[in-house]
């Protein structure tokens, strides 16, 4: 299961320990932050980002309050803001790794919002094919935060997640949502080893992590698309035998982060 409360490296990195409020107000967003992505070059800076939302309007929301609202939700997911690593990651990956768009959008926004990040256990618990409610996922939610919500928040929060793990390809359906595997990329890969390390883990206890448990995939297959994102600059993998050391010193050089 993870921990709620990331560690030093991960806050430092960009993650979120504080609820935002983006999880019991707002799905994923996906469709907002591919258009807002699309609307702007990769080396804008923050501003640029508050500018397309607010200003021009380039996710055609009906009022000046939905969009400042919009884009207070978007900033709170992701940062928006080059200089937090976690973002310039998600920038970085955005355009070069096309297809896991929806998985690194996940895992970055689960980094940035413990209550998103509290259901990622409860979700890989099912089986494909399982149905999954909103209910259950919402119960996940007051469990981990006990008192915190009242009982409508976990329900309106509750169907928020099932329709993000729609988004990231986990769930099918409509009215009765199942359970499905996803096939990771090696750019979602790279996320979630990434978590995981900033977490304090190390070696293959890499690959028990939730973050990469999230992805659906066993071990060799994630070390295979681990060497094609090696082979990207994303990573660096070592393996002899049962030994197996991955580090990010190209990665982190270039969005800013600890090395």
């Amino acid at each position: 299961m993870l921990d709620l409360n990331l560690t030093d490296a991960a806050l430092a990195f960009g993650g979120v320990n504080a609820h935002s409020g983006a999880a019991t107000s707002r799905t994923l967003m996906l469709v907002e932050l591919s258009a807002l992505l699309a609307a702007c070059e990769a080396d804008v800076p923050k501003d640029a980002y508050r500018v397309a939302v607010i200003d021009d309007n380039v996710l055609l929301k009906p009022s000046a309050s939905t969009r400042a609202k919009t884009y207070a939700y978007l900033r709170d997911r992701f940062a928006l803001d080059p200089d937090v690593p976690v973002f310039a990651l998600l920038r970085l990956l955005w355009d070069r790794d096309p297809s896991g768009r929806p998985l690194v959008a996940l895992l970055v926004a689960a980094f940035r919002d413990p209550v998103l990040r509290a259901t990622l256990s409860a979700l890989i618990a099912y089986q494909p094919d399982q149905p999954v409610s909103s209910r259950s996922l919402g119960q996940a939610i007051a469990d981990a935060f006990p008192g915190r919500f009242k009982d409508k928040t976990i329900k309106s929060t509750g169907e928020n997640v099932v329709s993000s793990f729609k988004q990231s390809g986990h769930l099918r359906g409509r009215a009765n949502c199942r359970r499905q595997r996803v096939t990771p990329t090696p750019g979602a890969v790279t996320v979630a080893l990434l978590f995981a390390a900033l977490g304090g883990a190390g070696g293959r206890g890499l690959l028990d992590s939730d973050w990469v448990r999230v992805l659906d995939t066993p071990g060799e297959r994630v070390l295979a698309e681990a060497r094609v994102a090696a082979s990207r600059g994303w990573l660096e993998i070592r393996q002899a035998g049962d030994v197996l050391d991955i580090s990010f010193h190209q990665l982190l050089a270039a969005v800013g982060g600890p090395r």
